[in-house]
């Protein structure tokens, strides 16, 4: 405006080429002010944030989840020292629990450009309030950090971050951070680098009126994504609860029903917190997995503590919950949870015990229908869902294996504890376990239900025990061919014939009665 100004009332005794000239002469000023600003830009180094910003998960937060599940007592260690203050604890966390051969998601985005501004000639700094070992750690795997600073003495965060910057950079530095305490640093700083920051954050570096060179947003958790991180999809296996209330011929009770409805939602809190659970449990394995890596926690979308919350809370709302319907029922849900806990913690690396506790984890969701009624347990009903569960988990067991027969990548069946050359044995085991559940199956239609009073027709339910062995030799013969792509229960819910025998099977429980 004051340029305008002044060129309008130098026009009143100036004639058209003399004021082309001025004009000409204030652009170059212009250019060379922009030029020298951009020289300067280039001069300023980079100092870069770890935690939330350079990677997208924290690693504070990250040792404490190694830590609770692979060395709890070092974790309860390294908390004694928390009165000494937060960088004591981040240096004995460092002492207890070692990330590195831990996998970080790095913001890939962020680090592109750094490499951009690398070849520019800029330095590159990494300085975070994470322990020294773990700062050098990181800094030591990219390998474009001219110096990798972290917490000692003091917990290099907020305003003592911008006092240590500020001195070492005297010249000006530019900061890329992503919390409200990076503001401080801001503040200190000549220039900005947002990463992953929430709008609060956003506005109030924007507010500091200094350059922003650059801004990185996160990849948001979606409601999709908070689904398959609380494995609705396999929700399904859980309508196992209502068998004892079909086969026990008490849909006509109404109290009954309810109770096993609530009993259900109880299940399915408890089987989504496990899944949360073993999957903070598995952050590096599945980090390295081609597919798992996206899940919502292994990506960062879904931040460790987000997750431990989540997780804890519906627990404590299902065992409450639990408790309040029925101490048996509690019980039979506690047992399923402790089960499922031991298995992740390392069972599943037990090679046919894993399949065997993945039956036995069937036979529970039943148990736990049978407990809230008072009849008598059915033995046979129990007895077949082990052998045949247990049939099913092998099945899967059986299709790595000869996959990693015909590809050689046997890296994830060796670390379940399988060989390729025990396929023989899975097979045999699968099948015999397969053909003991139609056995028991068979010899319950033959003792108890064609005798019964409530079926019109029992000779109807003598096509079950058939039509389910055809369903069995179909899902033997794809494992056995290595095209079982998903666990039988999950595979049955989307495969057309699978589906069509079932509705065959329940036409002739229905037809029976």
């Amino acid at each position: 405006m004051g340029n305008s100004l002044t060129i309008v009332l130098l026009g009143c005794c100036l004639d058209e080429g003399e004021i082309a000239r001025i004009v000409g002469d204030m652009e170059k000023i212009r250019e060379v002010a922009v030029a020298t600003d951009n020289v300067q830009t280039l001069e300023r180094p980079i100092v870069v944030d770890l935690d939330d910003t350079l990677i997208v998960t924290d690693t504070l937060y990250e040792q404490i989840a190694m830590g609770l599940f692979k060395r709890p007592f070092g974790v309860l260690r390294a908390f004694f020292s928390l009165p000494k203050g937060r960088a004591a604890l981040k240096a004995q966390l460092a002492r207890e629990i070692d990330l590195k051969d831990t996998t970080l998601p790095i913001r890939e985005d962020l680090v592109q450009w750094l490499h951009q501004q690398a070849d520019h000639g800029r330095e590159i700094h990494l300085c975070s309030a994470a322990a020294q070992p773990v700062v050098e750690m990181v800094a030591g795997r990219l390998g474009i950090f001219a110096s990798a600073t972290g917490s000692a003495e003091a917990n290099l965060k907020g305003k003592a971050k911008a006092a240590y910057l500020k001195q070492r950079f005297p010249q000006g530095f530019t900061y890329a951070g992503d919390s409200a305490a990076d503001v401080d640093v801001w503040k200190a700083a000549t220039g900005i680098v947002l990463a992953g920051v929430s709008s609060s954050v956003a506005n109030a570096a924007r507010n500091l009126d200094k350059p922003i060179e650059a801004e990185f947003k996160n990849k948001q958790l979606s409601f999709k994504d908070l689904l398959k991180a609380l494995r609705v999809h396999h929700w399904s296996k859980n309508i196992l609860i209502f068998l004892p209330l079909i086969f026990g011929h008490a849909w006509h009770d109404p109290s009954l029903i309810i109770r096993t409805f609530l009993a259900f939602f109880c299940l399915l809190m408890v089987t989504s917190a496990t899944y949360l659970l073993n999957d903070l449990a598995d952050l590096n394995a599945d980090r390295l997995h081609w597919s798992k890596r996206n899940r919502a926690l292994a990506s960062g979308r879904m931040s460790i503590p987000v997750g431990l919350t989540l997780s804890g809370t519906l627990l404590f709302v299902a065992f409450a919950s639990a408790l309040a319907l029925a101490p048996a029922f509690a019980g039979a849900l506690v047992s399923y949870f402790v089960l499922t806990g031991c298995y992740s913690l390392g069972l599943k690396r037990v090679p046919l015990l894993d399949t065997l506790i993945i039956g036995v984890l069937f036979t529970v969701r039943i148990i736990m229908g049978v407990v809230l009624f008072s009849r008598p347990s059915p033995a046979w009903l129990l007895t077949f869902s082990v052998f045949f569960f247990f049939s099913l988990a092998v099945t899967k067991r059986h299709t790595e294996i000869i996959r990693a027969g015909v590809t050689g990548e046997t890296h994830s069946l060796t670390s379940r504890g399988y060989r390729v050359e025990d396929a023989p044995l899975t097979l045999t085991l699968g099948i015999a376990s397969a053909i003991a559940s139609l056995v028991v199956l068979v010899l319950f239609i033959i003792e108890e239900m064609l005798p019964a009073s409530v079926y019109s027709d029992p000779q109807l339910l003598a096509g079950m025990p058939l039509i389910l062995s055809i369903w069995l030799g179909r899902i033997w013969l794809l494992a056995h061919r290595g095209n079982m792509n998903d666990d039988p229960v999950s595979f049955a819910l989307r495969d057309r014939i699978s589906l069509t025998l079932g509705g065959i099977v329940f036409l002739l429980f229905l037809a029976a009665l």
